[in-house]
């Protein structure tokens, strides 16, 4: 094989890395900080390692929600504070309007995921989740989420 393909091959690589990286980092400086309240379902698997699989609050559409059915279908959910954490204000199939925050997700009948469901831990960690969990998200103009942090009585975990 030659030496100039060799070189574009790892050049190619490095660029996608960097654009991977450069990807997340724009999420972290372009959105904004919201917290979710989350509940932990499943902390292992043996091929992926310790990682945290979350269910968030948001995740559920309230009751006054019932009559919509979003199978299949991208949803944005208009998010509202409620005390500590964000909750869902409304939900439509396009953007809301002016400066209201919202996420966009895929819905599957009453629930919607975000594609921030995971939360990957380092090895050990996954097995005592607590129960009360906060997850802080960022989110960018658009509505896609990027899952920074979960927090166990207002301190991060894991420690």
């Amino acid at each position: 094989m030659k030496i100039w393909l060799l070189r574009v091959i790892l050049i190619l690589q490095l660029a996608g890395l960097l654009g991977l990286y450069s990807y997340h980092s724009r999420i972290e400086k372009a959105g904004r900080t919201y917290l979710i309240k989350c509940a932990p379902i499943d902390p292992r698997d043996l091929l992926s390692g310790d990682y945290v699989s979350l269910r968030y609050e948001i995740s559920s559409l309230p009751e006054r929600f019932q009559e919509l059915d979003h199978t299949n279908r991208e949803v944005y959910i208009s998010l509202q504070p409620s005390g500590p954490a964000w909750e869902v204000q409304d939900v439509g199939e396009v953007p809301p309007a002016g400066g209201t925050p919202y996420l966009k997700g895929h819905g599957n009948g009453r629930e919607i995921k975000y594609g921030i469901e995971r939360y990957y831990v380092p090895e050990g960690k996954g097995k005592n989740v607590p129960n009360d969990l906060y997850a802080q998200i960022v989110i960018q103009p658009g509505g896609i989420a990027q899952l920074k942090k979960l927090y166990s009585d207002g301190s991060p975990w894991p420690k």
